[in-house]
This record gives structure tokens, C-alpha cells and sequence, in this order.
């Protein structure tokens, strides 16, 4: 096993040799007085040393004096030494705290050479390096979400005013032979007009809520799931056990899995019931959505829609699996990610 050397410099050095200097001073200043030499000759004739010299000789008198003085100067020394090292330990310790709350523009001043010196500048440059990978994070996070909204305008919106020009084009072709099918294309464009409309405001509603931060993933899912209920008629139980401290990008990843889910859920299934329960342990958070739905053929729905590769996407990201199963008796889907490292942090950098 490699051993480090300690460089001249450090703390070890450091602190060695300010007590050997301290030892060898008081050492001195001991003998001196003990030979009442100057500026101690005062003592030669002082009542302090009559009465010592009734209980010792000479030589030990001095012998006493020499250890009191150094263990007086050392307790001193010591004391300025270990306020100074617990100074700068608490500077360290609260860069770190402001760190972990993602206060990035608090750095450790300490200018030192020895090993607390160079702990500091490579926490610094630690810090520097987090804020760089979180800007890009959130760079990418940016262009992920533009490249989704897109996929969602392709599936959806384009379609369904692709579909209603047709259907207006046609009913202006029959306006005038055939005015009822006229109407009818009308109104089966009024429909899909307001079916655009819908899937508007959810794509809008989608985009990365701004409220997760202070709300947190359990009061974002709620307020989504009534609304949603609300919208459908699909009832949903939205469960929770154990709920605690969570990273923002999880709670962001399983908030869009649990939306992307119940859009499919109210697309394809026919569900009349939803569960949704969570469940944070200390080392990882589930989330299983269960409907009762008509169910489909997992390995056939692979590679045919952006909706599932983009729920497994997200959680493999965070480290996670993804699990669906699918039946005649309905879906249930399991997301599980690593926890532990995030819920000592959270950043946890969060990095």
C-alpha cells in the first residue's frame, strides 16, 4: 500500500515544528528563570521563591518551572493552532453546505500551501466544474424538450389540421349540391378544431412546470392527476409512502413519465381506473401505474411510437429501469431509480 509523503509545508511539518520551536523557547525562558539570569534576577529574592524553596531544592524548583512554563506556552499554542485549522475547516464546510443547496458562487478562500490549502482550490475547482456540466445539462434539457414538444406537434397537432383542411376543403366541394354533408364535414371539423385545441393546452401544460421546485413531485402529480381526471372521467388513486427529499431531475423525469403514461392511458386503453403509487425508500424511488384498460402487446408496440422509448429514456438516464406488462386484465407500468446518493446530498449536484 502506497503511503503519501508528507511534503515540507504541510500541516504535519507545520504543526511539528511550531511546537518544537515553542518547546525549545519555553525551554530557554525556564533555564533562565531558574538561574534568576535577566530578566528573571528579580526573582532571586522574591517571597514566591522562599516559599518553593521550603518544599524543594533549588534544582527541582527549576525543573518544575521548566515544565509549567512549556505547558503553559504549548496549551497557548495549541489553542491558536486549533482555532485557526477549525476556522478554516468551517469556511470549507460552509462553501460545501451552499454547494449542496446549488449556490455555486460562494468559493473557499484559503490561500495556504499545506494540504487544507490544496483541499480548498480543489473543491473550487471541483465547484467550477459542476456549474460547466450543469450548464450543459441544462442546455441539453432545453433541446430535449424542444425535440419533444416537436414530436408531440408532429403526432398530434399537425395531424389533426392536416385533417380538418380536408375536411373543410370537402364541405366547401359540396357547399352548394349537397349542403347537409356539407354541414356534417363542418361539424366533424368544429370537433376536431377543439380536439387541436386540447392537445394545445396539454402540450403547453407539459412543458417543464415551474412550480415542481416548490411544490414538490407528490403536489405537481395531484394537481395534474384532477385536472386530467377532471378532463377524461378516468378516475385515478394517487398513493404515496415514505415521500422525503428528492432531486429536482428526478422528480422532473418521473413527473413526465407519469404524463406521457396517462396520455396513453387515455388514447389507447379505455381505462376506467388509475393507481399511481410511489414509494421512496433509502436506496431508490418506484412509481407502478396500474389501469384497468384493455391492454396491448408490448413487444409489438417497440419502435412503433416516441412515447415509450421516451419514458424509458428518461429513467435509464437517471440510472433506472423502466418495466411495462400488458394484459387482456390491463397495464402496469414500473419505473424504479438509485436514490441514496441524491437524498444524502440534494445536489446530491446534483452532477
Amino acid at each position: 500500500m502506497k503511503t503519501r509523503r508528507r511534503r515540507f509545508g504541510g500541516l504535519f511539518w507545520r504543526m511539528a515544528l511550531s511546537y518544537l520551536a515553542v518547546s525549545v523557547v519555553a525551554t530557554l525562558i525556564a533555564i533562565r528563570a531558574s538561574r534568576y539570569e535577566w530578566p528573571f534576577d528579580f526573582l532571586r529574592d522574591s517571597d514566591l521563591v522562599h516559599t518553593f524553596n521550603h518544599f524543594f531544592d533549588n534544582q527541582t524548583n527549576g525543573t518544575i518551572l521548566i515544565i509549567a512554563v512549556i505547558a503553559l506556552i504549548g496549551l497557548v499554542t495549541g489553542a491558536l493552532i486549533s482555532a485557526n485549522l477549525r476556522g478554516r475547516i468551517v469556511r470549507i464546510a460552509a462553501a460545501a453546505q451552499a454547494w449542496s443547496q446549488g449556490d455555486f458562487s460562494s468559493p473557499v478562500r484559503d490561500r495556504s500551501s499545506d494540504e487544507l490549502g490544496q483541499l480548498a482550490r480543489d473543491l473550487n475547482r471541483m465547484a467550477e466544474q459542476i456549474q460547466t456540466l450543469l450548464a450543459s445539462r441544462q442546455a441539453l434539457a432545453v433541446v430535449e424538450e424542444r425535440n419533444r414538444l416537436a414530436r408531440d406537434l408532429h403526432d398530434t397537432v399537425k395531424q389533426h389540421v392536416f385533417a380538418n383542411a380536408l375536411l373543410v376543403r370537402a364541405a366547401r366541394k359540396q357547399l352548394d349540391r349537397d349542403p347537409d354533408a356539407a354541414r356534417a364535414r363542418l361539424e366533424e371539423a368544429e370537433q376536431l378544431a377543439e380536439q387541436t385545441q386540447q392537445e394545445l393546452i396539454n402540450l403547453i401544460g407539459a412543458l417543464r412546470p415551474a412550480a415542481l421546485a416548490d411544490k414538490g413531485l407528490m403536489g405537481m402529480l395531484r394537481a395534474y392527476v384532477e385536472e386530467w381526471s377532471q378532463r377524461t372521467g378516468i378516475t385515478v388513486d394517487l398513493r404515496a409512502q415514505g415521500e422525503r427529499l428528492t432531486p429536482l431531475d428526478t422528480e422532473e423525469a418521473y413527473y413526465r413519465v407519469a404524463q406521457e403514461a396517462l396520455t396513453n392511458v387515455a388514447r389507447h386503453s379505455r381505462a376506467s381506473h388509475i393507481e399511481i403509487h410511489l414509494t421512496w425508500t433509502d436506496e431508490s424511488l418506484e412509481m407502478i401505474i396500474r389501469d384497468d384498460g384493455q391492454g396491448f402487446v408490448v413487444e409489438e408496440s417497440a419502435g412503433k411510437g416516441l412515447g415509450l422509448a421516451s419514458m424509458r429514456e428518461r429513467v435509464e438516464a437517471l440510472g433506472g429501469a423502466l418495466t411495462i406488462s400488458s394484459g387482456a386484465s390491463g397495464t402496469s407500468l414500473e419505473a424504479r431509480t438509485p436514490l441514496a446518493s441524491a437524498i444524502a446530498q440534494e445536489m446530491e449536484v446534483g452532477a
